[in-house]
């Protein structure tokens, strides 16, 4: 049993992002299939960022203060509605790490390249909180967003 669990220690890896934020376990997913992550890593403050497809090897990277152009689908993690989308039509810019943007995408698209399509699981406290946003988010709600990386200017 010891060996199992110094295994299960050994099998978390942790290391801190380009944007400081500590990342508590970078763990591959067991098997590949269509649509499904090929590495989930989740930070200390719970928000869980997976590698959903990789863009191009040489593809620009999304940092912080570069403006960029992304597609999404936000969905509430309690039920899978979805609240937004931006599919079918413009894509939405902004500039990354300012503030822009709720804190979970600042970090989570951080480091994309275009092409690049993850998956952001992210806390209330990295999304719209106590408060949440309109009739459509409620108070203390996990948020999951599928997002594109389009463009880097």
């Amino acid at each position: 049993k010891k060996t199992q669990e110094s295994e299960g220690l050994a099998s978390k890896e942790q290391t801190v992002s380009a944007s400081g934020q500590k990342v508590v376990s970078a763990v591959p997913a067991k098997k590949q299939e269509k649509n499904e992550p090929s590495q989930a890593r989740t930070y200390g403050n719970g928000l869980v960022v997976e590698e959903i497809a990789m863009g191009k090897p040489n593809g620009k990277r999304a940092s912080r203060g570069s403006k960029i152009s992304v597609r999404y689908i936000g969905k509430l993690q309690k039920n899978g509605k979805i609240f937004d989308s931006n599919v079918g039509g413009p894509p939405f810019k902004f500039r990354l790490g300012v503030g822009e943007v709720i804190a979970g995408w600042d970090i989570g698209i951080e480091g994309m390249r275009v092409g690049d399509k993850r998956r952001l699981t992210i806390p209330p406290k990295m999304g719209y909180g106590i408060n949440g946003a309109g009739r459509q988010i409620p108070p203390n709600a996990w948020l999951v967003f599928d997002v594109e990386l389009i463009d880097v200017c």
